[in-house]
């Protein structure tokens, strides 16, 4: 059976930029790396509404990019 063990974690907050001149919007993240694996998605959110009113623009989402070790 395999197994896998988180080895490297970000947190990735994305800004709404608004539009550009055609029309598309302007997506802007942030990511914050070497987040510890053991990190709870509460305590991640709670980071995440702290940020939030720092910025310039608006936040559309929060995220965890999580990256793993497959093992057999």
């Amino acid at each position: 059976m395999a197994n896998s063990t988180i080895t490297a974690s970000a947190f990735v907050l994305t800004f709404d930029g608004g539009q550009d001149q055609n029309g598309d919007p302007i997506v802007l993240t942030k990511a914050f790396r070497n987040i510890k694996p053991a990190a709870s998605y509460d305590a991640l959110l709670a980071i995440a509404g702290k940020l939030a009113p720092l910025q310039q623009h608006p936040l559309a989402a929060v995220e965890r990019d999580d990256t793993s070790e497959i093992t057999a």
